[in-house]
């Protein structure tokens, strides 16, 4: 039988071990020192956890890091947290500054503000706003973007929706319906994180390879776009483009090469 779970409270600069827990609530400048397994954590200030969280939810504000993995049906953070594990979840929601050193997976996840992430993404839905950075591949079912991001490996998604504000680069982008627009209309602040995590002076999309069944670009530029029904919009620079059913060039961008597959 499992023990009873208690509840943990800290404030100030309080330290505790890990354990099984019921509540785990932290303020002010708090470290836990092992495994956390509880149902409920929430910590504001600058606090710390030295090993795995097991949490059906966490709630964290402020400074936050963690060195080991984090599994949670909810994660909200507000604030810089820095996460050097995994991390899983059904519901993730970013704001503020943040990073994590591994892996993420989730069936939500909804990121604003400036974010970095070690690994690999694989979720759900995905939304981001502001400036991301990808070390790894990012895949899910619908992504949606609005800002600027680096992506270092490919962009694998049904629904991909792009709006760019900035720059934006992946390696390859995959998807069934893709559409990437650019708009000049983004607050100060956001600009601001923008700059501060992907410095470029140069506005739009770059990547080796497009390749979807339904297409629609602006400022973009690529290699090779491959897809059913494709239509090019304004300030695209393309090298060659593949097309099964029908290709629409609306805008002043430059194709190299055309073939009708």
């Amino acid at each position: 039988m499992e023990n009873k779970r208690v509840n943990l409270k800290l404030s100030g600069a309080g330290i505790a071990s890990g354990g099984f827990y019921n509540e785990v609530k932290l303020s002010g400048g708090c470290q836990i020192n092992g495994d956390i397994d509880c149902n409920f954590m929430k910590t504001s200030g600058a606090c710390s956890v030295k090993g795995n969280i097991t949490s059906k939810q966490l709630l964290t504000s402020g400074s936050f890091s963690s060195t080991g993995n984090i599994d949670t049906e909810i994660f909200k953070s507000s604030g810089a947290s820095k996460l050097s594990g995994n991390l899983k979840g059904d519901e993730v929601t970013i704001s503020g500054g943040g990073s994590t050193s591994g892996d993420i997976k989730v069936s939500k996840l909804n990121i604003s503000g400036g974010f970095s992430s070690g690994g690999k993404i694989i979720g759900g839905e995905i939304n981001l706003t502001g400036g991301i950075k990808i070390e790894k591949d990012c895949e899910c079912d619908k992504f949606s973007s609005k800002g600027s991001f680096n992506i270092g490996g490919t962009l694998n998604a049904d629904e991909i929706n792009i709006t760019i504000y900035d720059y934006c680069t992946a390696c390859e982008i995959v998807g069934q319906n893709i559409d990437i627009r650019y708009s000049s209309d983004i607050s100060s602040s956001i600009l601001h994180i923008i700059k501060g995590m992907l410095s470029s002076s140069s506005s739009g999309l770059t990547v080796e390879t497009i390749e979807g069944d339904n297409i629609y670009l602006e400022h973009t530029n690529a290699k090779i776009v491959r897809g059913n029904k494709i239509t090019i919009g304004d300030s695209c620079n393309i090298e060659k483009v593949e097309y099964k059913d029908s290709l629409d060039v609306t805008g002043n961008s430059e194709i190299r090469e055309k073939n009708k597959l």
